[in-house]
């Protein structure tokens, strides 16, 4: 297969950012969508999917919030020559529209669970904090905060999934239908093998 050059390519750093958080998102969204559609006892229902809910979300928090700041900073690698300026506007307003789902869903997260006073756990006794200030007002104020901003988390996180499943789509018309480099260009560097040469004897092949 055809390497990339170097500036059609993305970093090491990036593509491990990249495919850690699209991990635990879809991992994250496959739990709320358990313990929110699904009653206890149905096949799809998981008891601890809540806890485990939150203690993914602030990981993708974690990881995004670096991940944005580089892709702002440095930008992308060059696209193919042949992508038409629709196609590549088109392409940086759903990036960009993911970047805003990666922070502001899991920042809605932490809001809600500040008001209600329950940090999420990361790893055993690890607890990712409250906002203080938030944490710190009465109840009626933090009960209206609550009311407002959960719909919105749960609006966002699907409208975030459906630019998800489109920035996928593209990448596999990109893959198989144009059959250029788009989606190569975030999947791991794969080192070139060098080929044996055969050639044809009476025998049979003999490597040459």
């Amino acid at each position: 297969m055809e390497q990339l050059p170097a500036a059609r390519r993305y970093s090491a750093t990036a593509k491990a950012l990249h495919w850690s958080i699209a991990a635990l998102i879809l991992i994250d969204f496959a739990l709320a969508v358990s313990f929110s559609q699904f009653n206890p006892g149905d096949a799809l229902y998981l008891p601890l999917a809540y806890s485990m809910h939150m203690s993914f979300g602030m990981p993708v928090l974690m990881l995004s919030v670096p991940f944005v700041i580089r892709r702002l900073a440095f930008g992308y690698p060059r696209p193919s020559d042949d992508t038409g300026a629709p196609s590549r506007a088109l392409a940086r307003v759903v990036h960009e529209l993911l970047y805003v789902f990666m922070v502001v869903v899991p920042v809605t997260g932490w809001v809600i669970l500040s008001v209600r006073k329950r940090p999420a756990t990361l790893l055993g006794s690890v607890d990712w904090p409250n906002v203080p200030i938030l944490a710190g007002l009465p109840r009626e104020p933090r009960a209206q905060l609550h009311d407002l901003l959960l719909p919105a988390h749960r609006m966002l996180a699907y409208i975030g999934m459906i630019l998800v499943g489109l920035h996928f789509l593209a990448a596999l018309h990109h893959h198989f239908y144009r059959r250029d480099g788009v989606l190569r260009r975030m999947l791991p560097q794969i080192p070139r093998r060098v080929p044996h040469l055969w050639r044809r004897s009476n025998d049979g092949f003999d490597s040459k």
